[in-house]
């Protein structure tokens, strides 16, 4: 029986803004939902920040130290620590945390010429499954064509600073990963924006 046949439905609603955690405590912007990026720590560090966090929050297990990026890792990451989305270039990761009721994130390096082919090389993927692509600031410039082949939800990740580079990149992308510090600019941004305008969180259900 496939992945996508045997996964539970995906529930979690994905925030549309997740900030980059820098170790410091998870602060709430006014008008802006967030939600944290965990990446680039040890075992141990990721254990303490998982477990301190009150938002919902993503983990690239390819960037852990002390912990192999395999199916085991992701049953770790959802089932022990709470992790509402994992991150791997490894698709047998993807969908063992997407058959564990999170959303499953392929990595896909834009710069990489073979970045947007591996998604179709990496075979079917199961419902809830999506990409996280890096830098996220190419999301502005995906033709359409190349955008249909990354599959939803889709999330940027890197060189988006300014709050219309933010907001642009969101017109393509189910949510985008950003520093602490331009979270904060784009959520002083919308607060001069009606309440209609902003940003919403997205509920992923399959």
């Amino acid at each position: 029986m496939s992945a996508t046949a045997t996964a539970p439905a995906v529930v979690w609603s994905l925030p549309r803004v997740l900030v980059a955690d820098d170790g410091a405590p998870h602060e709430p912007i006014d008008g802006l939902p967030t939600g944290a990026f965990l990446r680039d720590l040890e075992l141990t560090a990721l254990i303490t920040r998982a477990t301190s966090l009150d938002v919902p929050w993503a983990v690239d297990l390819d960037t852990i130290r002390g912990l192999k990026a395999d199916e085991a890792a992701a049953e770790f990451a959802v089932k022990r620590l709470g992790a509402g989305a994992v991150v791997s270039r490894r698709p047998a990761v993807v969908r063992a945390a997407t058959s564990l009721g999170a959303v499953g994130l392929i990595a896909i390096n834009a710069f990489d010429s073979t970045g947007l082919r591996r998604v179709a090389m990496a075979g079917p993927l199961p419902a809830g499954a999506g990409a996280i692509l890096s830098p996220g600031l190419v999301l502005r410039h995906l033709r359409a064509d190349e955008l249909a082949i990354l599959p939803r939800p889709l999330v940027g990740h890197g060189l988006i600073v300014r709050p219309a580079d933010a907001v642009a990149c969101l017109d393509q992308a189910t949510a985008i990963v950003v520093r602490r510090d331009a979270a904060r600019f784009l959520g002083l941004s919308l607060r001069r924006v009606s309440p209609s305008q902003r940003l919403t969180t997205v509920p992923i259900e399959e």
